[in-house]
C-alpha cells in the first residue's frame, strides 16, 4: 500500500468525507492529519461554559445539542438562520385552498419559540395565496419568503433572499421534506440540511 501511495496525491487514494467543509483540499498526507486532529478537537469534551452555550444555542435555533455539534464541525459557526421548503414541511398538502391550510403538528410551537433566529421560506411554484394562507398560519413569524417552481431558479430565489436579509447560505439550516429540497440545500451551499421529520419531532 505505502509503495502504491508514493508520490501521489492522498485524494487519489482516500476520498474526501462528506464532512469536509470547503476548506483546502487534503491532497497529502499532512493535510488528512490535520484533518482529523481537528475534527478530534471538535468532539473532544467541552467545558461545562461551553456546553450551557451550545445547549443555549442549540435551543434558540430548534436543534438537539448533536446536531449543533454536527453542524460547529462541518462549518466551523454556528448558524443564524432556518430556511424551511413549503410542501410536507409546513402543510401536509399544498393543494388546499387557503381557508382549508392547517400547519403540521409541532410547527407553530417550535416557529413560535424560534426568537433569536431569522426564520425563511421558499416555495416551489405554490400558489401565491397558498403561501400567503401558510405565512399567516405562522403568526407572521416568517421573515421573508421566495417562490419558484423549478431547480435552478428556487436555488437562485434562496440564495437572493437570503442576500437580501444579510445572510450567508452558510449560515442557515434548510428544513425540508424531499430530494428536491435537500439538492437545493446542497446547491445553495447551507450550512446542513435536516429532514422535517426529525427537526420538528426534536422538543423545544
Amino acid at each position: 500500500m505505502a509503495a502504491r501511495l508514493r508520490g501521489r496525491p492522498l485524494a487519489a487514494v482516500v476520498p474526501i468525507g462528506i464532512g469536509h467543509n470547503n476548506g483546502p483540499p487534503m491532497a497529502t498526507r499532512w493535510g488528512l492529519h490535520c484533518w482529523r486532529r481537528a475534527q478530534a478537537k471538535v468532539w473532544q469534551t467541552p467545558s461545562p461554559e461551553v456546553v450551557k452555550l451550545r445547549l443555549r444555542r442549540a435551543a434558540e435555533l430548534g436543534l438537539t445539542y448533536r446536531q449543533l455539534a454536527l453542524i460547529l464541525m462541518d462549518v466551523g459557526r454556528t448558524p443564524t438562520a432556518i430556511t424551511l421548503a413549503v410542501s410536507g414541511t409546513l402543510v401536509h398538502s399544498v393543494q388546499d385552498s387557503a381557508a382549508e391550510i392547517r400547519l403540521l403538528p409541532t410547527v407553530a410551537d417550535r416557529l413560535a419559540a424560534l426568537i433569536k433566529p431569522k426564520v425563511f421560506i421558499v416555495a416551489g411554484g405554490e400558489r401565491a395565496e397558498v403561501v400567503d394562507a401558510i405565512i399567516a398560519a405562522t403568526g407572521a413569524r416568517i421573515d421573508g419568503e421566495c417562490n419558484a417552481a423549478d431547480h435552478e431558479s428556487r436555488v437562485a430565489a434562496m440564495v437572493a433572499l437570503l442576500a437580501a436579509h444579510g445572510v450567508s447560505p452558510r449560515s442557515t439550516i434548510m428544513i425540508g421534506a424531499s430530494d428536491a429540497d435537500r439538492a437545493c440545500a446542497d446547491r445553495a451551499s447551507c450550512a446542513a440540511y435536516l429532514p422535517a421529520s426529525a427537526y420538528f419531532s426534536n422538543r423545544p
